[in-house]
């Protein structure tokens, strides 16, 4: 029996890619999230799916509310699975914060929920 073709190999460990920096301090009361998925483990869906649940446990840990500054999509751009990752910067604020209340009152559009480049 012959080895597979090195391309075979390739997709294959490309396959089981997943890839998280993890919750990340940027400001106060400010954070950081990337996740990545292959296109088997679910692409950018699952990987938006993720991000979005973590993102709102860790604010939940604190009593907080969990507020999305900015949502978009990552990866490349020139493949047919894109995309394959979600980047966001969100916030945890207390419940009481104005910023909370305007969050929840704005209009989708304003929302700041997804910005595309």
């Amino acid at each position: 029996m012959r080895p597979p073709p090195p391309i075979v190999l390739v997709l294959s460990v490309m396959a089981g890619c997943t890839f998280s920096t993890g919750i990340v301090p940027i400001g106060p009361d400010s954070y950081a999230l990337s996740e990545m998925r292959a296109p088997a483990r679910g692409g950018g869906a699952e990987a938006r799916r993720i991000l979005l649940t973590e993102s709102n446990a860790f604010c939940r840990q604190q009593n907080r509310v969990f507020v999305p500054i900015t949502l978009r999509p990552d990866g490349d751009p020139f493949t047919p699975y894109y995309p394959t990752a979600f980047d966001a910067t969100f916030r945890c604020l207390d419940a009481a914060d104005p910023a909370v209340a305007a969050f929840h009152t704005a209009p989708p559009s304003q929302s700041a929920t997804e910005n595309r480049d």
